[in-house]
């Protein structure tokens, strides 16, 4: 009789007491999500994903579970991973207000505010009383500096809420903008009194006065917001433009030095120190600055003039003709660079060219530049102190 050895026959017991266990029942949507939250909270980031995927699994058009993976990656700052499952939710319902929220943020995360517009205006249109989604709307318009498009949604959110101070204080920089001076300057009175030790209003408040002219208030102003925040350079550059605005160059000088001093690569701040030593007649110290910027930035009009300016005023009238000519070239249209070429074609007895660049430059009769000129415009990407002290986005 054949006998079974021991050790097959052990072998063979486990498995067979393994064929009769009932097989594990599939876990629920619920219970899923309730683990793949447990797993998010303990920054298991890769689990959570893979237990929102067993969701989908079972439910392929979970608009819940495609969010919820959305939101994971967006939240670890993998934007394009967390925009391609927002998509997918919103190709099975795209009237679905989370998903249009959701997918909103991700692209204001991820600063392409362009494209963040259309998901919110449909949320807005779905649920017009969510003060979420009207500010992040207006958020988006204000990062593409569409600040027209920006104002109506920003007075919707404070006819819903007017306690929404960060709103309000946006909603004054819109107005400032578009240069609605009478509302900004309107809308201070109540700021003051909710917010009285905020910096914001010293520099809405210049800048607003910057627009209507009142350079001495707007003076004022900023002095108070450099008492308050003595270390940000874009105020002390502020303070320091507006000195130049009214001539008083030592003043702007001190300002801009410092604005420099904090923030070194401050090429706004550079520029206008330049500037004011032209204008203090020390063109020694205007020279290096400018010729910095140059290096930098080669196809920049106001810096090739203000260097021609610099090297005239040193008596290097061949290296100014060279700048004159190239700030023509990036801007043909400016009355000053030909005034001036013209001036350094007649020391150099140049006469007949002289005559010409005259002549263009009585045609052009540009105004002079500090009538145009304003903070807000002068301050470009690093100066705006609304932006760097991080109330706005950056475009």
């Amino acid at each position: 009789m054949c006998r079974t050895p021991v050790l097959f026959c052990m072998v063979l017991l486990p498995l067979a007491s393994l064929a009769v266990c009932p097989s594990p029942q599939p876990e629920t949507i619920p219970e899923l999500a309730a683990q793949a939250e447990q797993l998010e909270s303990q920054a298991r980031w890769d689990d959570a994903a893979d237990t929102y995927k067993k969701i989908l699994k079972i439910d392929t058009r979970s608009v819940a579970a495609l969010n919820a993976l959305g939101a994971l990656y967006v939240r670890q700052g993998k934007f394009s991973e967390g925009l391609s499952w927002y998509r997918q939710a919103l190709e099975i319902n795209p009237h679905e207000f989370g998903t249009n929220l959701n997918l909103g943020i991700a692209y204001i995360k991820s600063q392409d505010y362009a494209r963040a517009t259309g998901p919110l205006r449909e949320a807005t249109r779905l649920e017009p009383s969510d003060l979420q989604a009207r500010r992040l709307l207006a958020l988006a318009f204000v990062g593409q500096d569409d600040f027209l498009d920006a104002i109506p949604e920003l007075e919707r959110a404070l006819a819903t809420d007017p306690t929404d101070l960060g709103s309000d204080y946006v909603l004054v920089h819109a107005y400032i903008q578009t240069k609605t001076f009478d509302k900004a300057l309107a809308a201070f009175q109540d700021l003051e009194t909710r917010d009285p030790n905020s910096p914001w209003i010293h520099i809405l408040k210049g800048q607003a006065y910057d627009g209507t002219g009142a350079y001495a208030d707007a003076v004022t102003e900023f002095q108070k917001a450099c008492q308050q925040i003595p270390d940000d350079a874009t105020v002390h550059f502020s303070l320091g433009f507006m000195y130049w605005k009214l001539l008083r160059f030592s003043e702007a000088e001190l300002e801009l030095q410092e604005a420099l001093r904090l923030d070194p690569g401050f090429d706004q701040a550079a520029y206008y120190l330049a500037d004011s030593y032209l204008g203090a007649r020390e063109p020694d110290k205007a020279l290096p600055l400018l010729q910095r910027l140059v290096e930098s930035g080669p196809e920049n009009y106001r810096v090739r003039l203000g260097l021609g300016k610099a090297l005239v005023k040193l008596g290097r009238d061949e290296e100014a003709v060279v700048e004159f000519e190239e700030a023509i070239r990036l801007d043909p249209l400016q009355s000053e660079p030909h005034y001036l070429l013209g001036r350094t074609y007649q020391k150099r007895k140049r006469l007949a060219e002289s005559q010409k660049e005259l002549a263009t430059a009585q045609k052009l009769q540009a105004k002079k530049r500090t009538e145009n000129e304003s903070l807000l415009n002068a301050a470009g990407a690093r100066g705006d102190p609304a932006r760097e002290l991080g109330l706005l986005p950056h475009p």
